[in-house]
């Protein structure tokens, strides 16, 4: 019997320690794990609360210890339960192409397209709800965004229209955009088309900025006719798109500039299940705001506060801010006196600022969110609840649906 050469064994134990690099695990039992950690993160807050209300001692100090390396352990926990739940968006993205070189036959119209960040990886579950609304974008642009070819060189563009895909890590998000070199998007026919599908009024339109004009083809039915044109192209099912992402917490805008593209800008949170926020206290109520969105926390003399449009703003730092005041939008009385300095908390999304007016702070906060299910799917602005350590349910404000 011959025997075997040095460089097989070799090959199979590569091959076997390659194989073994992968486990594939049922997505139930990391739900189960989540749910376990979530638990534990309750725990933890249950024990930082009972510390706060016990006088300080030296068995308080050995205490405090112990909640630290407990908020430790949680902490790696956790970071290695969501590495667990990520996977690159690769597996939804590489099917891209093709669908392109489809569309460029099928529209015969020259076009290709650009990926970049194939490698950046989401949680399993919004990997798997994201491939539609990208695939949708990229039809988008396919179809009524590139110009026909004879356009584009008449416009002295390349007749090859380019579509890009990017993907990158922004801090706790993850950004996804989809944009062309197109013709973009013209607001003046959107203003019309708004106007003849009675959304607004003509002094509505005319008085409204480009960026809101724009916005509108992301409504419910904006665009329900025929194609007649690039702009009632672009707005169907765009809402379906809008309505995709913001269950999965995220936010999608977009930005575009007449003959030369449009851009649609995808923000996605790299975890559905914990996150850091502010807890603030309105009314007597505790609510919690996600950090990511907060920029500064601002003490405001009410003699600031000027009204612009019947709308109250405020000047900040070169910036004006519209004021939303959290006791009026949640209906529940503020109980600051009208003369006392405001509590501000600036929150942003995309280029957008805005202050929401609260009571009080209480600081900031590992939760977990909990789904509130069907029982206030109404309620936009309403992203779920979370339990505190005493026992006690905060309902998580959404700030985006806010702005």
């Amino acid at each position: 019997m011959e025997r075997p050469t040095a460089k097989q064994p070799e090959k199979k134990t590569a091959a076997k320690q390659q194989m073994n690099r992968t486990v594939r695990v049922d997505i139930e039992k990391l739900d189960v794990l989540m749910n376990l950690v979530s638990e534990l993160i309750i725990a933890k807050n249950s024990l930082v609360s009972s510390a706060t209300g016990t006088a300080g001692t030296d068995n308080n100090t050995g205490f405090n210890e112990q909640i630290e390396y407990l908020e430790s352990v949680t902490t790696n926990l956790h970071e290695s339960v969501m590495k667990v739940r990520m996977v690159p968006i690769e597996s939804v993205v590489n099917k891209f192409p093709r669908m392109i070189r489809d569309l460029s036959k099928k529209l015969n119209k020259q076009m290709e397209l650009y990926m970049t960040g194939e490698e950046t990886e989401l949680d399993r579950t919004v990997v798997d709800e994201i491939g539609d609304p990208l695939m949708h974008l990229l039809r988008n642009s396919a179809d009524h965004g590139l110009e026909s070819t004879e356009t584009r060189i008449a416009r002295g563009k390349s007749p090859v229209g380019s579509v890009f895909l990017d993907a990158y890590q922004d801090g706790n998000n993850v950004v996804i955009e989809v944009r062309d070199d197109g013709n973009g998007i013209d607001a003046d026919a959107v203003r019309m088309k708004a106007v003849e599908r009675n959304f607004l009024t003509e002094e509505q339109a005319a008085a409204a900025a480009d960026e809101d004009i724009i916005s509108l083809l992301f409504e419910p039915g904006f665009s329900t006719a025929k194609q007649v044109s690039d702009v009632s192209g672009r707005g169907v099912g765009l809402d379906v798109v809008k309505s995709k992402i913001e269950s999965l917490s995220g936010e999608v805008e977009v930005k575009t500039k007449l003959g030369e593209g449009s851009t649609f800008i995808i923000r996605l949170p790299l975890t559905l299940a914990i996150i850091q926020a502010l807890m603030v206290v309105v009314g007597g109520e505790k609510y919690a705001i996600s950090l990511g969105g907060i920029q500064t926390i601002e003490d405001v003399d009410p003699k600031e506060v000027k009204t612009v449009q019947s709308k109250e703003v405020i000047h900040l730092r070169g910036s004006v801010i519209p004021l939303i005041r959290l006791d009026e939008v949640l209906d529940i009385e503020s109980k600051r006196e009208p003369n006392e300095n405001m509590v501000v908390v600036i929150v942003k999304k995309g280029d957008k600022l805005a202050g929401l007016v609260i009571d009080e702070l209480i600081g900031q906060q590992e939760i977990v969110i909990k789904s509130m299910g069907k029982y206030i799917n109404k309620c936009k602005f309403i992203s779920g609840a979370t339990i505190l350590g005493d026992g006690e349910i905060a309902l998580i404000l959404d700030a985006n649906a806010l702005i």
